[in-house]
């Protein structure tokens, strides 16, 4: 008896360690991830991109890094911090960033709307919603009871990757100034992390010049181009862009609210009371990270911004990747060291996307620091 005790043991010591040193398909399939947001709220796009990592199974979510854009970052850090307390994870670091872009300004966009036309929407700047950077509003979802870790997000950006090097991807919704500053201060970090995915930048459906799509302004590459220029000239092994003209495409509809308001969890009883029917920008490229099926049409091109302060400044530029050689054939283009390739996304399954996202806003909330 004692033997078949001591048999017994080893064979459970040698399946523990089995498990510790070949993790089943579920961990090895979860992804860390650094969500890098313009959080502006309650339950605008930015916020729903943030709750369905939240809500997934499939992340890991490392933080929530917070930069100005849609909001000042202040607010969107309170505001943040109360969505993150309504779903239950308080586990998740919330983490303030930029607060101004690195060269473009509210008084030199007025500028340039005078001289070229007024930019449609303009965030933080908005005249018809502007206060200064450090007032926060009265908030309507309430006051969160937790606080932001007392980091900067671009210090936090490169102490996680440097802590996992290949396997966090970075994910941003908003304009690009943390991921650029993080860029400039650890020139490594590009090559050190997974992928980077990107909802922004903006295409015309004409594609109709001589690059094969014409490019536009689109808000998170407007707000801030110079950072735009510095992130899409970097070496990433990946880029993943979501562009604005595909979110487009996909709508948060009143049968689409209906759904989630039949559950009674907290996310979705947050978002059944500020939710507003509208287009779904983020959660479409969040989506297209957890289900990449969900996409049914893209392409490889170079993409990047114009930062000549003129009138194109803040545009969008796709150039196709191949072009005519002398006799006709396809011939790889030559671009210069700063144009780096991305898949660009351009269509959905518009019925799988909403399952996936009901899914997701519906789910039970899960213990603190249980994935």
């Amino acid at each position: 008896m004692a033997r078949h005790r001591r048999t017994l043991s080893v064979v459970i010591c040698m399946t523990l360690a089995f498990a510790i040193l070949f993790p089943g398909p579920a961990a090895a399939q979860k992804r860390k991830v650094i969500v890098d947001q313009d959080a502006r709220g309650p339950a605008s796009t930015d916020m729903q991109s943030i709750l369905m990592f939240l809500q997934s199974p499939d992340f890991e979510v490392l933080g929530i890094t917070l930069v100005s854009g849609d909001q000042w970052v202040k607010e969107q850090t309170q505001r943040t911090l109360r969505a993150v307390e309504i779903a239950g994870r308080a586990d998740v670091p919330v983490v303030p960033g930029a607060e101004f872009p690195l060269i473009n300004s509210r008084e030199e966009s007025e500028l340039w709307g005078k001289e070229w036309g007024e930019f449609g929407f303009r965030g933080a700047w908005s005249p018809s919603s502007y206060h200064p950077p450090d007032v926060v509003p009265p908030l309507a979802e309430g006051n969160p009871g937790i606080k932001p870790l007392d980091e900067h997000a671009v210090n936090f950006i490169i102490r996680m990757v440097r802590k996992y090097p290949h396997e966090v991807t970075l994910w941003a919704g908003g304009p690009l100034t943390n991921f650029a500053l993080a860029i400039r201060m650890d020139p490594e970090l590009p090559a050190l992390a997974r992928e980077l995915v990107l909802m922004g930048a903006g295409f015309n459906t004409d594609r109709g010049n001589m690059h094969g799509f014409n490019g536009r302004r689109e808000f998170n590459w407007w707000f801030d181009p110079e950072a735009v220029r510095i992130v899409m000239g970097a070496d990433w092994k990946k880029i993943t862009i979501t562009p604005h003209d595909l979110g487009v495409k996909a709508r948060l509809t009143e049968e689409v609210q209906a759904a989630i308001a039949k559950s009674g969890t907290p996310v979705a009883q947050y978002l059944t009371r500020f939710s507003r029917p509208g287009l779904m920008w983020d959660e479409v490229s969040v989506a297209a990270l957890i289900d990449p099926s969900i996409i049914v049409e893209q392409k490889d091109l170079f993409v990047n911004v114009d930062i000549s302060h003129g009138a194109s400044y803040g545009q969008t530029i796709f150039v196709e990747k191949t072009t005519r050689g002398p006799s006709g054939e396809q011939v790889e283009r030559k671009m210069p060291p700063w144009w780096k390739p991305a898949t660009v996304q351009f269509d959905l399954d518009l019925k799988k996307f909403h399952r996936l996202y009901i899914d997701l806003m519906t789910r039970p909330v899960r213990p603190a620091g249980r994935q």
